[in-house]
């Protein structure tokens, strides 16, 4: 049988074209998408505020307790789980593996809490890559508080996944709250979109408002969050002596410091430290008049991030008054009569057989001491004031003000949020 060279030439002489080509355009999209989908692992640290943290890392039944810093998350392994119990308390922070001090996200996880980080990943080659840092949580109980860094050189897609509902961050300051019957998600900072998993309904939730997801159906309308009584920005970036008025008092020796306040930039936060060496005691802080009608409000809520670095006083000293950290609000009662509530934060224990009290002596009510970790930033959030303030006296009227200060012989300390959240 005759063969037909010249159209085996022809065929032989397409594929070979077709096959160039295709590595042509080929080999170089191929290059182009490993470069730049092509992800690695962050670093995932969780610390210890209260208690123990309990992880479980992937391929392990039995979760570990660890009770403070761990450098890497299950020595980056994705997928593990972190669960904070009813007294217990902590926070992952996410930063690059190529630059191990700068913090891209911080996860504030609650009492009651348990998530799962399902993704924790930066793109393998930043220079040839635009794609965003990924974290993605599956959160199954409890209450969380989300901060991305402000300013990132690289963006941050961040998403929380609840029985109810998906979040996306890719900014801000979000608090994320869920059960059994719903999600709620409240917008501090930035922006999220929320998704219901029901009906695939979606909104954005813009800075300062909220939206709940009920089990089994869509998304809430937007709905205003708490308001915050107090005037000015939460973290301190005004000059002090503006809002904040600056004091000094107690000195119980002439010569001897009074203490200093100031504004401060540190561990990417805007915050105020108080600071002292000296012999005898004093008290240096702040205090914002309010004068605030309350008996509208069925809640009343007061959030501090705040750290003590240094402390000489074990305790708060021997009447429960001198605390590196004392927050006091000033309120009127409905009999006319002035009245206050504190709550003091420290590090430094007493050894002594006899410790000094754990609560302010002089005080009504006699709140606990919140013990911290040294140099570890802490976010603390009250119970609902209201109910609280009506057992002590008459119901509260009136929020006259609120003053931040510290009290002993030597202290620093600082505080980089507060909020007084009235709903």
């Amino acid at each position: 049988m005759r063969q037909n060279y010249e159209r085996l030439a022809w065929i032989v002489l397409v594929l070979a074209f077709a096959l160039c080509a295709g590595l042509f355009v080929g080999v170089p999209w191929a290059l182009q998408s490993y470069l730049r989908y092509a992800y690695t692992g962050e670093l995932v640290i969780p610390e210890v505020q209260e208690g123990n943290l309990l992880v479980t890392c992937p391929g392990d039944l039995i979760p570990v307790a660890i009770k403070e810093q761990q450098d890497i998350l299950c020595q980056g392994r994705e997928d593990a789980v972190v669960q904070a119990q009813t007294n217990d308390k902590g926070f992952l922070t996410i930063r690059p593996r190529t630059a191990p001090t700068t913090t891209l996200a911080t996860v504030q996880l609650y009492p009651g809490t348990r998530v799962t980080v399902q993704k924790a990943r930066a793109p393998r080659f930043p220079l040839f890559s635009p794609e965003p840092h990924r974290l993605v949580l599956g959160m199954e109980s409890g209450r969380i508080r989300v901060r991305i860094t402000a300013n990132l050189p690289r963006t941050m897609f961040l998403q929380v996944s609840t029985s109810q509902a998906l979040v996306e961050l890719k900014e801000g300051d979000t608090s994320i709250e869920m059960n059994n019957q719903a999600s709620q998600v409240v917008v501090r900072e930035g922006q999220a979109t929320v998704t219901a998993r029901a009906n695939n309904s979606n909104v954005l939730v813009e800075k300062q408002h909220r939206v709940d997801v009920l089990t089994g159906n869509g998304v809430t309308e937007v709905m205003p969050a708490e308001q915050n009584l107090l005037a000015g920005y939460r973290d301190f970036r005004e000059p002090l002596n503006t809002v904040w008025k600056i004091y000094k008092k107690d000195q119980e020796f002439p010569n001897e410091s009074q203490g200093d306040v100031f504004n401060i930039s540190v561990d990417e936060r805007q915050a105020i430290e108080f600071s002292r060496d000296g012999v005898g005691w004093a008290e240096t802080g702040i205090k914002q008049d309010i004068n605030r009608d309350i008996r509208d409000l069925s809640s009343l809520v007061l959030r501090v991030e705040l750290r003590v670095l240094q402390q000489d006083v074990p305790v708060c000293g021997t009447m429960g008054t001198e605390c590196p950290v004392m927050v006091v609000i000033d309120y009127v009662d409905e009999s006319g009569e002035l009245r206050s509530w504190q709550q003091g934060f420290y590090y430094l224990p007493d050894p002594n057989p006899i410790p000094n009290p754990p609560f302010c002596k002089t005080c009504n009510p006699r709140n606990k001491h919140v013990p911290t970790t040294n140099a570890v930033w802490d976010q603390w959030e009250s119970e609902n004031f209201i109910p609280i303030l009506g057992k002590v006296g008459a119901a509260p009227v009136l929020l006259k003000s609120i003053s931040i200060y510290a009290s002993g012989h030597k202290y620093q300390s600082q505080v980089s949020e507060v909020e007084l959240l009235g709903e």
